[in-house]
């Protein structure tokens, strides 16, 4: 499963500001690294998004076992900021075609998780444009 943080604030869902809240976020956590060429790369179960106009991150569940305090703080970040989180089936689609993380039915549904929303049929297109993809 997919965990997304909608970068609208809850309950009258205007825009979350600054706009480049999401990437701010995914470096300060360590989910993001500099490459060669300057150019930013994300960890494999995190990306940032965009939703409807409005800066996003889709993390995978699988990110609170690899990167459990990152996993900690997003939420913390979220929850703090009354944003839009809700669960989402899928994988992040890399351009090599692969999805990252665990297959979907080796996946565990945590029971305990709070959720604001959940609303799986919002479209969902990460900065870089590949799609959300169904496992």
């Amino acid at each position: 499963m997919l965990i997304v943080i909608e970068g609208v604030v809850l309950p009258d869902r205007r825009k979350f500001r600054p706009s480049d809240w999401a990437e701010m976020l995914i470096e300060g956590v360590g989910l993001a690294h500099f490459g060669p060429h300057h150019k930013i790369h994300y960890e494999d179960d995190v990306e940032p998004a965009t939703i409807d106009g409005c800066a996003s991150i889709i993390f995978d569940e699988a990110l609170e076992q690899s990167h459990p305090e990152a996993y900690a703080e997003l939420l913390h970040f979220a929850t703090k900021n009354n944003l839009n989180i809700f669960m989402k089936e899928g994988a992040i689609s890399h351009p090599d075609g692969l999805a990252a993380g665990r297959l979907a039915a080796e996946r565990e549904h945590h029971t305990n998780q709070v959720l604001v929303d959940c609303d799986p049929h919002l479209p969902v297109e990460d900065k870089k444009g590949w799609r959300v993809v169904k496992t």
